[in-house]
C-alpha cells in the first residue's frame, strides 16, 4: 500500500478517541462550570478571528449548546461525514478550549490534534471513516496525499515534543529529582487515588525504595515515548502498548477518563502506522511476532 494514503480506519479510531475525550467532559460536567455568567459576557464583548462555538449561544442557552455538540461529536465517533464531521469537531474543539473558564492538558492536546488532522478528514472520499470502500469519485491528486500524510507526521512531532516536555518539566521539580514526587500525586486529596484504592496498595507506596522506582520509572518511560520518533517500527508497536498501558494507569488511580482518550488519540497517530486498515487482532498478533508491518508499508 502507499505509504501516503492514508485514508483508513487508525485515523479514525483516533479521531472517534478524540472527540469521546470531549464528548465526556461535556456530558458530566454542567456546561454552566465552563462557562459561568459573567466570565461568558465578559468573553462574550471580545473580538475572535474565529468566532467560539459557545460564545453564540447565549447563557441561558448553554444547554442547548451542550447537546447539539455531543450529537455533533456522536457523529464525528459513528465515522459518518468526516468532511463535514471534521470540521464541526474542530471548531468545538477550539472553542472550548480557548474559552471555557477551566481546561487540562487532555483538552489542549486534542484541540491540537483534531486540528492537525483536519486536512485528512477534508479530502477523505468516503462516506464513513471505518469503510474500506471509497464513496466520493473524485480523484485524489497525489499532491493531497503528500499534503495529509505531512500532517500525520506533524502529529508525530507534536507527540515526541510533548513527551520531551513532560520529562523536562519533572527535572525542574525536586520532588521528581529525589523520587518522592508519585507518594504525593498518589495521596494528593483533589487529584490523587480514591479512599478505597490508597486503602488497597497505599501502604506500598510508603516504601521510599518502590516510590523511587515508580517516580523514575515514569521519567524513564516518558524519555522512551519521546524517543520513539526516532525508532523502528517493531520498538514503536512495543511502545505504543507501554503509552496505553501508562495513561490507563492515570486513570485508575487519577480518573481522568477524558485525558486518557485525548492522548490515546495521540498514541495511535503517533505510534501506529497510518497507511494500514487494523484490526485489533492483527495489532495483537503483530505485537507478539514482532514483526508488525514491512518497510514499504511505513
Amino acid at each position: 500500500m502507499n505509504r501516503y494514503d492514508i485514508f483508513n480506519n487508525v485515523y479514525g479510531i483516533a479521531r472517534s478517541s478524540l472527540a469521546l475525550s470531549l464528548l465526556i467532559t461535556l456530558t458530566f460536567t454542567p456546561t454552566f462550570v465552563y462557562f459561568p455568567k459573567p466570565y461568558l459576557n465578559t468573553l462574550n464583548k471580545l473580538n475572535s478571528i474565529i468566532p467560539n462555538y459557545f460564545f453564540l449561544f447565549e447563557y441561558s442557552n448553554l444547554n442547548v449548546a451542550t447537546i447539539i455538540a455531543c450529537i455533533i461529536l456522536v457523529l464525528v465517533i459513528s465515522g459518518y461525514l468526516p468532511q463535514v464531521t471534521g470540521i464541526l469537531h474542530a471548531w468545538i474543539a477550539y472553542s472550548f478550549f480557548t474559552g471555557s473558564l477551566m481546561v487540562e492538558g487532555g483538552d489542549q492536546i486534542a484541540q491540537i490534534l483534531t486540528l492537525l488532522i483536519l486536512p485528512i478528514t477534508i479530502f477523505d472520499k468516503r462516506i464513513n471513516h471505518w469503510s474500506r470502500k471509497e464513496y466520493f469519485k473524485w480523484r485524489r491528486p497525489f499532491v493531497v496525499n503528500y499534503f495529509s500524510y505531512s500532517c500525520s507526521y506533524m502529529v508525530k512531532i507534536q507527540m515526541s515534543v510533548l513527551y520531551f516536555f513532560a520529562v523536562t518539566e519533572k527535572l525542574n521539580v525536586p520532588e521528581w529529582i529525589d523520587g518522592s514526587a508519585f507518594y504525593y500525586w498518589f495521596n494528593d486529596s483533589s487529584l490523587g487515588a480514591s479512599s478505597l484504592f490508597q486503602g488497597v496498595i497505599g501502604f506500598l507506596f510508603d516504601n521510599a525504595f518502590i516510590t523511587s522506582i515508580v517516580t523514575w520509572g515514569v521519567l524513564a518511560l516518558e524519555i522512551l515515548l519521546f524517543g520513539a520518533l526516532f525508532m523502528n517500527k517493531e520498538h514503536k508497536l512495543k511502545m505504543f502498548i507501554l503509552g496505553v498501558g501508562f495513561h490507563f494507569t492515570i486513570v485508575i488511580i487519577h480518573g481522568l477518563f477524558s485525558f486518557f482518550f485525548a492522548m490515546l488519540a495521540g498514541l495511535i497517530l503517533y505510534l501506529l502506522p497510518l497507511n494500514n486498515y487494523l484490526t485489533l487482532k492483527d495489532l495483537f498478533k503483530n505485537f507478539i511476532d514482532s514483526k508488525p508491518y514491512s518497510r514499504s508499508e511505513y
